[in-house]
Order: structure tokens, then C-alpha cells, then sequence
């Protein structure tokens, strides 16, 4: 038998090396006593959401192009569906929570964090997240302060949101601390999810609750379509290279003096790939000449092949913006999250989708109260379409084809919400973390039923 001394023993041992871990993260990693806004006047009036008209490129842009302000100003409202649809996203003009709010939010978002186990593994991951490093998706409960900061963020935003949507009727089908550190590298480039019926639409919401330049990791959000600035969306600009290489036809000597050498010659000999998927070179490469303009932070790829410095193929925008500004986009839109090399990126962030929508490929990052989940059977052009986003589904003993739909029991008309739980609770950091599209456990797994019952709403005051 062990010595039950020595077994204290290590068990405090254990528990003060887990302590360490937390607080290297804090001070290392995360650093979570920083300043949460820049010092630099300039630099902070360069940042989305303060207030300025956008310089440079963007300002091509018809219309607002895609800094909308969340108020009507001369009796004029900003079209927020028709920027979604024109663009993928847009950004706020000023923002939805004061410094005093965002800091208090923060504050309690990084403090749920650290009292999740995951905090103090090294590995430092939480969610189903692409190139998951030092980046933490906590689904979150309606504490008093999340739901302050929801309440508050909701009622800024809800002339968009209903114009993007056409009524009240959406439903919160997500609600979660999105956070990453220093270490966290880029995300490949990717959408969330895609609608199964064609009026179905999902849009995430991502409020930067402190100024977040290039450097702290941006999400990176490309534009959907040709519009006053590009031809480009981020594929058709990658695609670009092989058309140069086509261009300068067969001449091993051509391609190393345009860059493309390493690429597209393959033991001496041209080849350029004719599949639509773009290699693994051919993405380090386009990865590798692609900046963030800090005039105006536009993305765009410089061609090495370009002598002169301003030769670019803008694609997209790094969502740079000033503390408790929000960036809005559909969940089609392509975009990934930016390389952080300075600190601890909170941002509170929450998802609507059309009322009953069939939403195929999002996580729904939120806690299982809040859902209600049902296993539907498909139809023949439902299985066709998934199949065609790229998403599997399964079959009953029976054969029946079915697919997790998700929704939400809390619709924009519910809003302003009420608490459910206090600020101090924490018993519920570490529960109910398994995702919610894998449960196959927690709802009807035996009777395959095509209507769904009215939900439960959250009631307030």
C-alpha cells in the first residue's frame, strides 16, 4: 500500500503544477492584466468602429460599404441586408458596449475561462475549432453580466438584424467567450455553415471587447462577390497564380524568375496542377505575399512577380477594430481567424439564424438549455444538398435518412433576456461542454418526427 503521505503529497504536488500552468498562461500567453486599449491615438482612430470615415481602398465602396452605423442618421437607416448580401459582412462604425462595459465583460469572460480545467493543459484548446492552439470557445450561461452585455449589444443591433432577417422571428442558436492567446496561429481559410433550403440563412456576431490590431489576431473576412474595389474573392485571387503560370507557358526559367519556380516545377520538368483544389505550396505562397494594408486593413496578395509596390489583388478585410465594436457576417461568408502574437482576443460572440432554419455545419457553440435539437428525416433533395455541402448524414435501422437540426428556444423578440444563474456560479463551466450536433444521447433518437413543437421561450420582464 501507498503511503498516505506520501500520496497527499502528491496530490498537492499535482495540484500546485496545474496552478503553475494557469498562471505561465496568464502571464505568458494570455496576458490578462493588459491594457485592453491602445495607447496611440492614431493608431486607435485607424481601428473599425471609431468613427471615421474609411480611407484608402474602402473608400471606393458604394454606399456605407462596409462600416454601417448602428443609428439613423439625417432619416436615412443603413441597408444592413444589402451589405450582407453585397459583401459577406460588415463592421459597426462605432461601438455597441462603452469601454466600461467591454472591460467588465472581458473581465468576466476571461475569469469563466480560467475556471475551466482546459485552461490549465497545455495543449490550450476548446471547442471544434480549425487549427485549435491557444484558442478557447466557451459556450456561456446567462450570467448577470453576459446578459447585461447581450441585452445591451442586442438592442443596438435589432434594426439590422431585422432587416437582414424580415421580422423578430430569428432564433439565438449560439452564445459563447471566443478567445485566443499568443501562439494561436492562422485558421485555413473557411465558412461556417450553409443553409439546406435556400431562404435559410445563419449570421454570427463577434463583439471585440478590447482594441484588436493585426497583430492580435483579427478574424480575416473575404468578400463574397466583385464589387468596386475587386474582381477577387480569396479562391479566384489564389487561383491567379496558375493563370500566371499558364501565361508564361512551359519556361522552367520564367517561373523562378517570376517566384513561382518552387510551385509548379517538379524535378525539372513544368507542372501545373488542373484540379480545382489549390495544393499545399501553392497556399504557403499565396499566404507568405499576403499583407494587411494598416491604412485602411484590406487584405490583398502583392505578386513577387510585381515590380512596383502598389500591384495588389485586394480580397477581404482584417476586422481590426476598436473595443466594443462588432463585426457582423453571414456564416457563407469566407474568413478565418488571424495569426495572435501579443495576447488574450476576447470577444463575446453570438449567432441568429432564420426562424426553424436547417443550418447544416455550424458548431452551435451554446449551452444545451438554450437548444432544443431534433433528429428529422430528410428528404431526397435535402440528402442531395447536404452531400453537396460536404456534410454526412445517417440512417435509421430502418433506412431512414436524418440529419440533428438545431434551434432556439430564444428569439429576438425575447429580448431583453433575464438571468439565469449569477456571475459567482461556476459549477457549470466544466459541465455540458460535448457538442451539441454530436449528441446523439439528449433528445428523440427513436421516433423520427418532421414537425417541431413550439419552443419554450425565455420569458422577461
Amino acid at each position: 500500500l501507498r503511503h498516505p503521505h506520501r500520496a497527499t503529497s502528491s496530490a498537492n504536488a499535482a495540484e500546485r503544477a496545474i496552478s503553475s500552468r494557469a498562471m505561465r498562461r496568464d502571464a505568458e500567453a494570455c496576458k490578462v492584466d493588459a491594457p485592453t486599449r491602445l495607447a496611440e491615438r492614431a493608431a486607435r482612430d485607424r481601428l473599425f468602429g471609431s468613427g471615421r470615415r474609411r480611407a484608402g481602398a474602402l473608400a471606393a465602396l458604394r454606399g456605407d460599404g462596409v462600416a454601417l452605423s448602428t443609428t439613423t442618421t439625417r432619416g436615412r437607416e443603413p441597408r444592413y441586408g444589402d451589405a450582407l448580401d453585397r459583401y459577406g459582412f460588415f463592421v459597426t462604425s462605432e461601438p455597441v458596449l462603452s469601454e466600461r462595459e467591454a472591460d467588465e465583460t472581458r473581465a468576466h469572460l476571461l475569469s469563466l475561462l480560467r475556471s475551466a480545467d482546459v485552461y490549465e493543459r497545455d495543449e490550450g484548446c476548446l471547442g471544434k475549432l480549425a487549427d485549435c492552439r491557444e484558442r478557447f470557445d466557451l459556450s456561456l450561461r446567462l450570467t448577470t453580466t453576459v446578459t447585461r452585455a447581450v441585452n445591451k449589444i442586442v438592442s443596438k443591433l435589432k434594426p439590422a438584424l431585422v432587416d437582414i432577417f424580415g421580422d423578430e422571428d430569428c432564433e439565438l442558436v449560439e452564445l459563447s467567450a471566443l478567445i485566443t492567446c499568443k501562439g494561436s496561429p492562422a485558421q485555413g481559410v473557411h465558412s461556417d455553415a450553409g443553409g439546406v433550403k435556400g431562404d435559410d440563412r445563419l449570421v454570427s456576431v463577434f463583439v471585440s471587447l478590447q482594441d484588436t490590431p493585426a497583430n492580435l489576431g483579427p478574424t480575416h473576412v473575404f468578400f463574397n462577390s466583385p464589387n468596386a474595389i475587386t474582381e477577387f474573392d480569396y479562391y479566384s485571387a489564389l487561383r491567379m497564380m496558375r493563370t500566371v503560370a499558364d501565361e508564361l507557358g512551359n519556361s522552367t526559367v520564367a517561373l523562378r524568375d517570376h517566384g513561382l519556380g518552387d510551385i509548379y516545377i517538379k524535378q525539372g520538368v513544368v507542372s501545373i496542377p488542373e484540379d480545382e483544389g489549390a495544393t499545399e505550396e501553392e497556399l504557403k505562397f499565396f499566404d507568405a505575399h499576403c499583407r494587411v494594408d494598416e491604412r485602411d486593413h484590406t487584405l490583398a496578395f502583392y505578386p513577387p512577380w510585381e515590380s512596383s509596390p502598389n500591384a495588389r489583388l485586394v480580397f477581404g478585410v482584417a476586422a481590426t477594430t476598436r473595443q466594443g465594436a462588432a463585426l457582423v457576417y453571414d456564416s457563407r461568408t469566407q474568413h478565418r481567424g488571424g495569426a495572435n502574437t501579443l495576447g488574450a482576443r476576447v470577444q463575446l460572440m453570438f449567432s441568429f439564424q432564420t426562424k426553424r432554419a436547417f443550418v447544416a455545419g455550424s458548431t452551435f457553440t451554446m449551452r444545451r438549455r438554450y437548444h432544443r435539437i431534433e433528429r428529422a428525416p430528410l428528404t431526397l433533395m435535402e440528402r442531395a444538398t447536404l452531400t453537396s455541402l460536404g456534410h454526412e448524414y445517417e440512417k435509421s435501422e430502418s433506412g431512414v435518412a436524418w440529419y440533428l437540426r438545431i434551434f432556439g428556444k430564444i428569439r429576438l423578440r425575447d429580448f431583453p433576456l433575464r438571468a439565469d444563474i449569477t456571475d459567482q456560479e461556476r459549477e457549470w463551466v466544466n459541465a455540458d461542454l460535448v457538442q451539441n450536433s454530436d449528441n446523439k444521447v439528449d433528445f428523440d433518437v427513436d421516433g423520427l418526427r418532421g414537425d417541431v413543437d413550439e419552443f419554450a421561450t425565455v420569458k422577461s420582464n
